[in-house]
């Protein structure tokens, strides 16, 4: 190549051949360029046809570094690198040069840049930085500067600049630290980079000077003593191990996705990523990541973090993603729509409304319409139970809510008759008192079009019971033609007629049975209810409110009639279920409205509340307290009385506060041994299985010591906590538990002695022994010798102090801790059950005692 430059005598040094072997550029150590287009091989002009890219500049020195790009529309870029600068020349059809730039690198020696020609890429290092120039961006030459520079190995001179598919291999000279040999003042820092995903994957120095060699794919590291290596990439999953280990999850999600397997860890990496963000509080960008793991993770996982309200705008992102995946369920819809009406977007709450009623997810209509109508979109609600015919629940709204009367005869109208006569029965009363011209008038037209059905309209009767007027007018026109068959059909007339004239005469219990009870049937119980307190018929409504067993609607409407003595009555007659709470309606009415005449009544009523045991004293002098008629002789026997039930309690309850701070104190007393005292560790044998210990051992606060093999074994949850306190912790847990739901179960039970009976059938208070040998060894760490009610005995969460020791354990320490080999009795269902935290001794706390004389109802104890 050298002859083919006649004007300079200047050597050729630097070549560069395009894969497709139809173009050759040269350089020269004056700083020439020649550029050749055509059959490398076979053409026989190669001596003569060549283009002068770039004439000599001696001042910048040789050519270091040739590359070809060939471009869309007959261009070439030929770059062109000098110890000083780099150049980038565009050439039209390989003849001419139309231009040409001179970029911002400062040139590179012959091993400090490399090219990718499939991509048309150029890196060049300098001694600051890397600069990457594109090919395609060459051709603009008005566009300013090109390319970008990434500070890699800034400062540190380069030795080698090396390329291996997506990663870079830089080489940098760096001051030997440690001086092996006399020539060894300098050291090489291998560093390789993933431009792309903007992470170092490997560094590390060599003591001396060394090259680098690309065979393939594998990259070689050929060492100054001759020591040739050999750089392995790490498999996937490794990678992403030691990403997330950092975390560097932008990395490990960009690597997932460029990778061949990588999508089946990208939804682990977001997870992981997004708890991350979410520990360190940035909530918004955490729920951009939990969106990426839907299909892996439960949505309930996430939903949980995010049901503040303060982040209701993130939960509303992830459910928006969870539904457009068609991962959703209904309760979810369900929050995402009360999500958007709390924060007031209708906009959006509408839109998805309406992405939800294509038909395709129908069943969940009724949700949607009762969110509607819980955050007071009305209009929207009626159209939605209109397009998918909820009627009653469209006329609800418009009636009830909306209040369009109007409206609402209109759209029952436009129903079948059938259903014109259900809504009509439901919601005509509310028609009649504001719109009843309409209604009658569409009731007239429905008549006269189904002349097969009158009959059927008389059930819309009772609409008519406060119209006296209506009634009689409606009742006129159907019953005129009808067949009067069966009389079943006009009970309710019937039984309305009567009650009308229930005033103007005196009713024996005869007269009554005979004309009204007999007709009053479960069907139209309700019916003739509702006509006996609107005309005012006392028997019937006791008969009937008795016969439904409400107890209470029968105490309301002889509280609103002022009948006392009906009420005693009522609540000695009532159920023991059902006393207490009639006794305390009949003491709030007494509060209210009774008189000084009443206090004989007064007094036998307390001494029955006394006998029954069924209200605390003070809640009945807190609501007789309200009477200003009332005097204190009408509940002074019954304060003495409870008065000194009370003395008899107090002087109880003291013992047991002296009991429980003698207890305390010797707690105080072993907590502070525990905090400030040496504690000698003596037990030689494991507490688990009964054997000499041996190296290695764990040593616990609470005198318990076991083999590593043995602790490891019992601590199934990873907690650093004793096994066996831990078992005998959960005994007492669940022994509390169970005292006190007796003792609630006690306080609110009517017959105390019938839930204690209950309680003695079971056998809770029995002693049983265990049957079986392997019950009895059943829990090796119960310190209480009971078996435990809990198969497995480290629930507990709580974190144990541990001592660890590698030491040998002396055979003159004291005596090793010997086990028990019986089983106490099962106290773990005993609600009495008492244990002692130091000692493990069972005690007997008479304060328990279910049977004991002093055992108070008082709600306020």
């Amino acid at each position: 190549m050298s002859p083919l430059n006649p004007s300079s005598i200047s050597p050729a040094c630097s070549i560069a051949v395009h894969s497709s072997l139809q173009a050759v550029v040269v350089g020269y150590t004056d700083g020439t360029v020649l550029f050749y287009q055509g059959d490398v091989l076979h053409d026989k002009g190669l001596n003569s046809r060549w283009t002068k890219v770039r004439d000599s500049s001696l001042s910048e020195g040789a050519v270091t570094g040739l590359a070809i790009a060939t471009l869309p529309a007959s261009k070439t870029v030929v770059f062109v690198i000098t110890q000083k600068h780099v150049y980038s020349y565009v050439l039209d059809n390989g003849k001419t040069v139309i231009g040409h730039k001179k970029h911002d690198a400062n040139g590179a020696t012959a091993d400090c840049w490399t090219f990718d020609e499939s991509t048309g890429q150029l890196i060049v290092a300098s001694r600051e930085m890397l600069f990457f120039y594109d090919a395609d961006q060459c051709i603009d030459m008005d566009s300013g500067e090109i390319g970008r520079c990434l500070q890699l190995g800034r400062g540190h001179e380069k030795l080698q600049l090396v390329a291996n598919g997506q990663y870079l291999a830089l080489l940098t000279k760096h001051h030997s630290l440690i001086q092996k040999e006399k020539d060894s003042e300098f050291m090489t820092m291998l560093t390789v980079y993933d431009v792309k995903g903007q992470y170092v994957g490997f560094s590390c120095s060599l003591p001396n000077l060394c090259r680098l060699f690309v065979a393939g794919s594998t990259m070689l590291v050929l060492g100054h003593d001759g020591l040739l290596s050999e750089l392995i990439e790490k498999n996937l999953a490794t990678k992403l191990d030691i990403l997330v280990k950092k975390n560097m999850f932008d990395v490990a999600v960009l690597i997932a996705k460029h990778s061949k397997d990588g999508a089946d860890h990208l939804k682990g990496i977001h997870e992981k990523y997004g708890n991350y963000l979410y520990s360190k509080g940035d909530h918004e960008n955490a729920i951009h990541q939990y969106k990426e793991t839907i299909g892996k993770v439960e949505p309930s996982y996430v939903m949980k973090r995010y049901l503040d309200s303060s982040k209701i705008k993130e939960l509303c992102i992830y459910l928006e993603c969870l539904h457009d995946a068609k991962k959703d369920n209904e309760h979810q819809t369900k929050i995402l729509m009360n999500a958007y009406a709390k924060q007031g977007d209708k906009k959006k709450l509408m839109e998805f409304v309406n992405k939800i009623t294509d038909g395709s997810r129908s069943s969940r209509m009724r949700d949607v319409f009762e969110i509607l109508l819980k955050w007071n979109y009305l209009p929207e609600a009626s159209l939605l139970a209109t397009k998918f015919q909820m009627h009653e629940d469209a006329l609800n709204v418009i009636i009830h809510h909306m209040h369009k009367y109007t409206m609402g005869v209109t759209y029952i109208s436009r129903m079948p008759v059938e259903s014109v006569i259900e809504m009509t029965g439901k919601y005509g009363r509310d028609l009649l008192l504001h719109v009843k011209d309409d209604l009658l008038h569409m009731l007239w037209e429905k008549i006269r079009e189904n002349t097969d059905c009158k009959n059927n309209f008389m059930r819309l009767f009772d609409i008519f019971m406060c119209d006296m007027d209506a009634s009689q007018v409606f009742l006129n026109y159907v019953l005129h033609q009808t067949n009067r068959e069966e009389h079943a059909k006009f009970i309710i007339l019937v039984l309305e007629y009567h009650m009308r004239s229930f005033k103007s005469k005196d009713w024996t219990e005869e007269q009554l049975n005979e004309d009204i009870y007999k007709y009053i049937t479960k069907q139209n119980e309700d019916v003739v209810l509702q006509m006996a307190q609107l005309f005012d018929c006392t028997p019937v409504i006791e008969h009937i409110l008795m016969r439904c067993h409400k107890s209470k609607e029968l105490m309301m409407y002889h509280q609103k009639k002022g009948d006392l003595k009906s009420i005693i009555r009522l609540c000695q007659s009532s159920s023991s279920e059902e006393k207490r709470r009639l006794w305390l309606d009949t003491l709030t009415y007494i509060g209210k409205n009774a008189s000084a005449d009443d206090e004989p009544i007064i007094i036998d009523l307390l001494n029955e509340i006394e006998l029954s045991g069924l209200i605390h004293p003070l809640v009945v002098l807190e609501l007789l307290a309200k009477n200003e008629h009332l005097t204190i002789s009408s509940v002074k026997d019954y304060i003495i009385t409870w008065l000194r039930k009370q003395q008899i309690i107090i002087q109880e309850d003291r013992n047991t506060i002296k009991d429980n701070n003698k207890a305390m104190r010797e707690l105080d007393s072993t907590i502070e041994s525990l905090k400030f005292n040496a504690q000698i560790m003596q037990v030689t044998k494991c507490s688990a299985c009964d054997t000499p210990l041996q190296i290695p051992t764990v040593h616990f606060l609470c005198k318990h010591a076991y083999h590593v093999h043995c602790f490891e074994s019992y601590n199934l949850d990873g907690s650093d906590k004793c096994p066996a306190c831990t078992t005998a912790q959960e005994h007492t847990r669940h022994e509390e538990i169970s005292y006190h739901k007796f003792q609630k179960e006690l306080a609110e039970a009517t017959n105390g002695m019938e839930l204690i009976a209950m309680y003695l059938q079971r056998g809770l208070f029995d002693g049983k022994k265990p049957s079986k040998k392997s019950d009895i060894r059943r829990d090796p760490f119960s310190s209480s010798s009971r078996i435990s009610s809990s198969n497995n005995p480290f629930e507990d969460d709580e974190v144990g102090t541990i001592s660890r020791t590698m030491s040998t354990v002396s055979s003159n320490m004291a005596p090793s801790r010997q086990r028990s080999t019986t089983r106490k009795e099962d106290d773990s269902k005993n609600p009495f059950f008492n244990s002692d935290s130091d000692n493990k001794i069972n005690t007997y706390d008479e304060s328990k005692n279910p049977f004991g004389a002093t055992t108070s109802t008082n709600p306020f104890d």
